[in-house]
């Protein structure tokens, strides 16, 4: 049997918990972005969001595992595969955000969203 299945034989919550967690990370995280006039403070939202579809990732994984893809090693599941795949987006979304922040930076240093019009080139 596997730890998944004892855990929610045993908590029945941590089901209604983990989604509850995903939904709440994923909708702070576009809260902050659709909030904040601030770049850095718009990329942490992001972030957040994007911890949020990881988890949820890794929440609906089967735990007698899914069918693999063709050609993906036999002991590799499928929602691992997907999670790595999206921690590896992930880090180049955000490695690219940075990068036009600090350029915006360059040339108007307050880092206003509002303000970025004027980099016009």
């Amino acid at each position: 049997m596997s730890a998944r299945m004892f855990a929610i034989r045993e908590w029945p919550w941590l089901d209604a918990f983990s989604t509850l967690l995903t939904v709440l990370l994923f909708l702070i995280g576009l809260l902050c972005l659709l909030t904040q006039r601030n770049v850095i403070k718009q990329v942490i939202g992001l972030k957040i969001m994007l911890q949020g579809v990881t988890l949820s990732l890794i929440h609906a994984g089967d735990p007698k595992g899914l069918p693999r893809p063709l050609g993906s090693a036999p002991d590799v599941p499928l929602t691992e595969t997907m999670v790595i795949s999206a921690l590896i987006v992930e880090t180049v979304v955000i490695a690219i955000a940075l990068a036009l922040i600090v350029n915006t930076f360059r040339h108007d240093p307050t880092g206003d969203i509002d303000r970025l019009d004027r980099l016009r080139g």
